[in-house]
């Protein structure tokens, strides 16, 4: 990191394998946007439109696509995709995220028969019987793990996660605070107008390279198991009940809400705040628009929007039809009288 000391812009062009043009011995120490960003700066431009804030901005450099010309004057690190570079300089000159010290806080409660060898735990952390930590992974205070729960190498728990009992987590995966993983799912019969609660013995499986926001909820399986499979992001304040299986590299945004045994095929995109009811199908590579419920399964490869989601261009066929409606109606009760006035017409015919 170099955020204290800096980093010349020639040295950041080679770290980058991009092409510089410009001053390469300006120090920069941070990131901003082009209207935002000072001298000792680095910003970004994506494409075309944003080349006349290129020309105004104070920027130290600046990050533009191979297909971009420069203004003159300005110093610019030409790379393929600088949306994708800008994640590098991120990691190179943001502030360092924080860590556990190596080993075991002396306040860490570590089960019988647990593993947590080359593992660091933090404050305050609790580990259950048999439970095993893989080496390189950081608890971070307050962490829970429960009984028989394996996770897995160069994971990262912020503060509060609590991972229930009998869960397994893979590697490199990081769940952020007060995320809870394998809560009981929520079933239960009705009988005699009380409600009985249905046992909830399965257990919930992360794989690897999974993210899971803050004050997200993912309850464990019914029986069987509720999966998360490899790669797939999933944010703060997202519901996932019991026994559903999610796809490979999918990207679940805040407050979406999905009901229990449903099943994501991989590279879905569920907006902020979409539902999905229980046991419906998403095939691959659907997008689901903000807002939208899900009532029944999606076919692969589309854009759905509405409640209930529906293709997205049936949907803004409703949404014309909807707007002609007013006029519509109008129309249908300036006939609807007409029709009366002829028919009584024709009922009482005038007598001379």
């Amino acid at each position: 990191m170099a955020e204290e000391s800096g980093i010349t812009v020639a040295e950041l062009a080679r770290h980058l394998g991009g092409e510089l043009r410009g001053d390469g011995a300006r120090v920069v120490r941070t990131v901003a946007t082009l209207e935002q960003a000072g001298p000792e700066a680095v910003s970004w431009v994506g494409d075309q439109r944003h080349l006349r804030q290129l020309e105004q901005t104070r920027a130290g450099a600046v990050l533009i696509g191979r297909d971009i010309e420069p203004p003159a004057g300005r110093t610019v690190i030409r790379v393929a995709d600088p949306d994708l570079a800008l994640c590098d300089v991120l990691r190179v000159i943001g502030p360092s995220p924080e860590r556990v010290p190596p080993g075991v806080h002396p306040s860490a409660v570590i089960g019988a028969g647990a593993v947590v060898e080359g593992a660091a735990i933090g404050p305050h952390v609790t580990i259950g019987a048999r439970a095993r930590i893989g080496a390189g992974t950081q608890l971070h205070a307050g962490v829970y793990v429960g009984a028989d729960t394996r996770i897995g190498r160069d994971c990262v728990l912020w503060p509060n996660v609590v991972v229930r009992e009998r869960t397994a987590v893979g590697d490199r995966v990081m769940i952020h605070s007060n995320t809870t993983i394998g809560t009981d799912g929520f079933g239960y019969l009705q009988r005699g107008g009380r409600h009985h609660k249905i046992p909830q013995v399965g257990r919930v499986v992360i794989e690897d390279d999974v993210e899971i926001g803050a004050n997200a909820a993912i309850d464990r399986a019914r029986s069987g198991e509720t999966r998360i499979r490899r790669g797939t992001k999933i944010d703060n304040l997202v519901q996932i009940a019991h026994n559903c299986d999610i796809g490979e590299d999918c990207i679940i945004v805040g407050q979406c809400g999905i009901s229990g045994s449903v099943t994501l095929g991989h590279h879905v995109l569920l907006s902020g705040h979409v539902g999905v009811i229980d046991h419906v199908r998403i095939a691959d590579g659907v997008t689901v628009a903000a807002t939208s419920i899900v009532f029944g399964d999606l076919a692969g490869g589309r854009t759905y929007r509405g409640s209930p989601a529906v293709e997205k261009m049936v949907f803004g066929r409703q949404q014309v039809s909807l707007q002609r409606l007013p006029k519509a109606l109008a129309e249908l009760r300036a006939l609807t009288k007409r029709v009366e006035q002829l028919e009584s017409a024709a009922n009482h015919p005038e007598t001379g």
